[in-house]
């Protein structure tokens, strides 16, 4: 019984060292596989935590205004009009670097970004107008004008769905970044 078993286990290696599949004999596909699969294993892992802060407002003894950002550590109650920073770290926990990383955040619901809170640290920001599907530095809405013709005009805060940060510099082993962008509560 033992030999059958091993004559029937290379007669199906063999077999599929001949037969093609998909245009490639499948021990050739299987090989491959398995180098895709070691090559994503030795990927860079970038671990990214998100901090949500919320803004104080209070009068120093000269009556000056002083901001301070109290970081939010469990579920609150925030009321209307409160401003809230969302913090994104990352961390590149890996051992290679991280190329053309890409951090996508949405604007929460419930709250409108606030234009031009978002910090860029060595990367191309952009907008989404249209919840993540189109990005854009500067992103337009059409609007209809008086005459009844159509225009572009700066979208208004209350359109923002995502920010995107798209690094233009490797992140290297054991090091990070931190971007972050203000909403207010709506």
């Amino acid at each position: 019984m033992t030999r059958r078993y091993v004559v029937c286990g290379l007669g199906f290696a063999a077999a599929l060292a001949i037969i093609p599949v998909g245009g490639r004999p499948a021990v050739a596909r299987f090989f491959g596989q398995g180098v895709s699969i070691a090559q994503s294993l030795n990927q860079p892992k970038v671990e990214l935590k998100l901090i949500a802060k919320q803004k104080r407002v209070e009068k120093d003894a000269q009556g000056k205004e002083q901001v301070s950002w109290s970081e939010i550590k469990q579920d609150v109650t925030v009321k209307k009009g409160t401003v809230l920073r969302l913090q994104v770290l990352g961390h590149n926990t890996g051992d290679r670097p991280a190329e053309k990383l890409v951090v996508t955040q949405p604007v929460p619901r419930g709250t409108v970004y606030t234009i031009g809170s978002a910090t860029q640290e060595n990367a191309e920001l952009d907008y989404s107008v249209d919840g993540g599907k189109t990005y854009s530095p500067n992103p337009m809405v059409v609007i209809t004008l008086p005459d009844g013709r159509t225009g572009l005009q700066p979208a208004p805060a209350d359109t923002y769905s995502h920010v995107r940060w798209t690094f233009s510099r490797a992140i290297a082993p054991q090091s990070g970044v931190e971007v972050s962008y203000e909403v207010s509560v709506q």
